[in-house]
């Protein structure tokens, strides 16, 4: 992440090189703010105290504080060449805590005397500096500071509950250790990636694997939920903004772009990123600047974006939803993640190593799932993949009684998944024809589905009506998806997702071209 560093030095000569040594390259990943105007150095006066460097920090998203006279709470104004008092220092300390990120304060003390550098220590700066040190020292020494904040700020930008993934990630399955393959290829690289896949696959946690496994792994891994961010805030989300861009805008605050500066930035749900937000997100990717919402200058991110979604982009690409160029751009690498019903070979694995998981964190002693409970749990289908099968486990964990996850731990509708033939496969003989008013073919029902309660039949109902009643739209239009949506009075969104979920395609229902 970027670091933010003010400037309150009223010495004209020592403000100078301070300077000077911000401007070198080393200092590449620092946003310098000064809290005085120019008028010491235009006419020798130093500020009067309507120049509330305080409010400025009050107002500015900041990490360290560079001063060289400490009374900005209260007092009387001070001389350059005063040196800070303990008292003084702690009444600004105080006042930094007070700020939401708690920025440090670097002191430029005008003597040598290790006893009053001890004294503003105990007082509660992050370091007191001799300001006659040399400009290649205060430069090592200023390099040394930041980099120890930036440290300090990453592990609480990372920090986190306890997340539910055991270590390491591994796969029984074709499919995922050909993704894992690809992915640690891909990783080294800084080439955008697109994670496609169902809801709860584990979309995120490739991701994770695309940073851990890249250069940028000691970087911070910055997620977003595009999903969760109301659209008249998604600017300001991504990018930052100053303070007073918009009613309520009482301070500065960092766009997720310039948290994420040195790592990786996750873009979960890139689908719902309004349009006319896309555009500008396309020329941060290209020219990697940011400019905050109402700042007047920009800043250089480098940031490695990894973007994901459950949406086929291409038919909402066609339908005027998302950008065409935007895609391409972040679609360099596409990736697919594979339903957990594609591999069942990692259901009984995922399902023990979770059981393991959650017994330990829970402090239950649970031993491994028996024979019964582990079958039932192939045999589901598992609509929302990992996620749900994460949620089981802990839920089997907390509720068994017994010494090992047994079937009646489980959910009623997994303990049963082994018992009763998939809601999916093909009907067996029928043996009732209802006619429906007005249709030519009745509605027919398999023999089995009488064994069932009325909330599975009715669920296979809808599900079945709902595509069959699809399939007709499609055919009937050509797989125009304008007009289909038109017909069924809904959304050509809506339209898409409803396919998405009985897997069709709009290409299957065109006929040969002309």
């Amino acid at each position: 992440m970027l670091v933010r560093v003010g400037i309150h030095v009223r010495d004209v000569g020592l403000r100078q090189r301070v300077r000077r040594a911000l401007a070198s390259e080393r200092f590449s990943s620092v946003v310098v703010t000064e809290l005085e105007s120019r008028a010491s150095e235009l006419g020798g006066a130093i500020e009067s105290e309507s120049a509330d460097p305080l409010e400025r920090l009050r107002s500015d998203s900041l990490d360290l504080l560079i001063a060289d006279a400490v009374p900005l709470v209260g007092g009387p104004s001070r001389a350059p060449e005063d040196a800070p008092t303990p008292a003084d220092t702690r009444k600004l300390v105080d006042a930094l805590a007070a700020l939401p990120e708690r920025p440090g304060l670097i002191v430029l003390h005008p003597g040598d005397d290790a006893r009053a550098h001890a004294a503003l220590l105990a007082a509660g700066c992050v370091a007191v500096l001799f300001a006659g040190i040399s400009d290649a020292g205060l430069a090592e020494a200023l390099a040394a500071l930041f980099e120890r904040r930036r440290t300090n700020s990453l592990g609480r930008l990372t920090a986190r509950p306890h997340r539910p993934e055991p270590e390491p990630m591994i796969s029984a399955s074709a499919a995922m250790q050909t993704l894992l393959t690809t992915v640690r290829r891909v990783a080294v690289a800084d080439t955008p990636v697109l994670l496609l896949g169902e809801t709860g696959v584990g979309k995120e946690r490739i991701a994770q694997l695309l940073h851990a496994w890249s250069p940028r792994s000691r970087g911070p891994f910055v997620a977003v939920n595009c999903a969760a961010i109301p659209s008249e805030l998604f600017e300001s989300e991504l990018f930052g903004h100053e303070r007073g861009a918009f009613t309520g805008a009482a301070r500065a605050r960092r766009g997720h772009f310039e948290l994420a500066h040195g790592g990786t930035l996750f873009l979960d749900e890139i689908g719902e990123v309004p349009l006319a937000l896309q555009a500008k997100l396309l020329r941060v990717l290209q020219d990697r600047r940011i400019r905050p919402l109402g700042g007047d200058r920009e800043l250089v991110v480098d940031v490695r974006v990894v973007a994901a979604t459950n949406r086929d982009l291409r038919n909402y690409m066609e339908a005027g939803g998302f950008r065409r160029d935007l895609y391409y751009r972040l679609g360099v690498v596409e990736l697919e993640v594979p339903p957990l019903r594609e591999r069942p070979q990692d259901v009984c694995e995922l399902a023990e190593r979770y059981a393991a998981h959650f017994a330990a964190r829970l402090g239950r002693v649970v031993g491994p799932i028996d024979a019964d409970a582990l079958a039932a749990l192939e045999s589901y289908a598992w609509p929302g993949n990992v996620r749900e099968l994460v949620n089981v486990i802990e839920r089997a964990v907390l509720l068994s009684l017994g010494p090992s996850i047994a079937l009646i731990d489980l959910p009623v509708a997994i303990a049963r998944s082994d018992r009763e033939p998939e809601l999916s496969e093909p009907p067996n003989p029928m043996v009732h024809a209802l006619p429906l008013r007005d249709a030519d073919t009745p509605v027919q029902l398999p023999h089995e589905w009488l064994d069932q309660p009325w909330k599975h039949v009715r669920e296979r109902l809808l599900f079945e009506g709902e595509r069959a009643y699809l399939i007709g739209l499609l055919r009937a239009s050509g797989g125009r998806i304008g007009a289909c949506a038109r017909q069924a009075g809904i959304a050509e969104r809506s339209l898409f997702e409803k396919m998405k979920r009985h897997g069709l395609r709009k290409e299957d229902f065109r006929g040969p071209r002309r």
